[in-house]
């Protein structure tokens, strides 16, 4: 059995269950991982500022990758490691096309998110903030007061249930291949930079972090992670993962809802550890 040395978690749809909550069976492996020396990544698409909650209650120290990769972040000091923004003209010209189309989108900036007018995305964060304490709580702001031609845009998200959303937009307003865009949940689509994944940020963070990704596993559920499956040393996907990433994975475990991650470490990783025991 391989001696695995990072450990690698999307958030929604993987880590944490339906109600956006991390189990206790997924607590208590974690815990086991962390007690080995192993160290735990969270590589998500939410913006930092709404998953610090959970690297809190882990007790996480190690670098988070978020906004899909786009944005990596030292827990420890808050100082930015990595990020990819996106060139102003190109971010100007999609958010005149999301208000153009009434699109609900949220727009992320290193240190807030806004979100437009007609927006049930933000509700989210808005739960998030009210689950947290006030120093934990993310800064939100209509997009009427967003400056876009000053400001550094990360990560735009847009809410829209149209199966076809993602090759609309595509066709629509990403002819010249500028933007990242990616489906990172149903119905919700992320737009980055042009080159931005999860498996380029754990790359660079590889590099900065001396990590050997051989040494490294992955766990994900939808389009968004299969970058990280192409470059880490094991992938497991959740039972309720899209079929595209279950056929890039190494392993299927059980749901998100199941605990699948908790199972997955205890068949997958540390069955040798556990048999020693």
């Amino acid at each position: 059995m391989k001696n695995y040395k990072w450990f690698v978690f999307d958030l929604d749809g993987t880590l944490l269950n339906n109600a956006g909550e991390i189990t206790d069976e997924n607590r208590k492996a974690i815990a086991l991982l962390k007690a080995q020396g192993k160290q735990v990544i969270i590589a998500t698409g939410r913006h930092d500022l709404i998953a610090n909650k959970y690297l809190y209650e882990l007790g996480l120290t190690a670098p988070i990758i978020a906004c899909n990769g786009a944005l990596i972040k030292d827990v420890r000091s808050d100082k930015v490691l990595y990020m990819k923004v996106i060139e102003q003209v190109v971010a100007l010209k999609f958010l005149a096309y999301c208000e153009r189309n009434q699109l609900d989108y949220l727009v992320y900036t290193p240190k807030a998110i806004y979100y437009s007018e007609n927006s049930q995305r933000i509700n989210l964060v808005r739960e998030y903030n009210n689950n947290v304490k006030k120093e934990l709580q993310a800064p939100n702001y209509s997009v009427k007061a967003l400056d876009a031609s000053k400001q550094a845009i990360i990560k735009i998200l847009v809410m829209n249930q149209d199966k076809h959303i993602l090759e609309k937009l595509n066709k629509d307003i990403n002819k010249d291949g500028s933007l990242t865009i990616v489906a990172s949940g149903k119905g919700l689509i992320d737009i980055m930079n042009s080159g931005i994944s999860k498996g380029n940020a754990l790359i660079a963070l590889s590099e900065h972090w001396d990590m050997n990704l051989e040494d490294t596993v992955v766990f994900g559920d939808n389009h968004n992670d299969i970058s990280m499956f192409k470059v880490a040393g094991l992938s497991i996907a959740v039972a309720n993962a899209e079929e595209e990433l279950k056929k890039a994975a190494n392993y299927v475990t059980m749901s998100n809802d199941e605990s699948g991650v908790s199972y997955a470490i205890y068949k997958y990783v540390l069955k040798e550890h556990m048999r020693k025991r």
